[in-house]
């Protein structure tokens, strides 16, 4: 008699962790550490040979390759850190939206997260323009420990914040009070 057993997926990433993805450019005040990933944006085209285009927030950085990668033609699209990588089109909804493909992935905002000793990816896009309405879309995944591991993503869609003047932006500082 041969028995299978379905092991249940990672486990989504906590909500103060998606809130934190999402309001990443204002820098909210929680227990989630967030080190924004800016630098020089690195377009990366392979050729018309090449089945994708990367986008690195920090093409300088050469400790921890993060990044998206676009396929040519449209489709398995993926994050990446290092050797990890969350394809969206496998990215779990966390709200009733479809996860749309990335309208502008060289405006979107990545962060490193930190929270209860867990390292975790965040991309965060804006969509709308102008007064009209604008929501936020952010992927999340848990970085894995093991090297090559694939990230399993999360993907939530919301309503943008109302911002207020004591918003911080991506060029301060980043903050450093929640330990790792």
């Amino acid at each position: 008699m041969l028995c299978w057993v379905a092991l249940p997926g990672p486990p989504a990433p906590p909500e103060e962790v998606l809130d934190s993805c999402l309001t990443v450019d204002q820098m909210p005040l929680s227990a989630v550490s967030i080190d924004p990933v800016a630098g020089r944006m690195e377009v990366m085209e392979g050729g018309p040979a090449s089945s994708y285009s990367l986008y690195l927030p920090d093409g300088d950085n050469r400790m921890l390759r993060i990044g998206y990668a676009s396929g040519k033609p449209p489709g398995r699209d993926y994050l990446f850190v290092n050797s990890h990588r969350g394809y969206l089109d496998r990215a779990v909804g966390l709200s009733a939206d479809a996860a749309p493909r990335l309208e502008r992935p060289q405006k979107a905002l990545f962060a490193m997260l930190g929270y209860l000793g867990e390292r975790y990816l965040c991309l965060m896009e804006m969509h709308g323009q102008g007064s009209g309405t604008r929501q936020r879309s952010a992927y999340v995944a848990r970085i894995p420990s093991r090297m090559g591991v694939e990230m399993s993503l999360y993907y939530k869609l919301a309503e943008a914040p109302v911002s207020s003047s004591s918003a911080s932006s991506l060029a301060s500082p980043a903050r450093s009070d929640t330990p790792r």
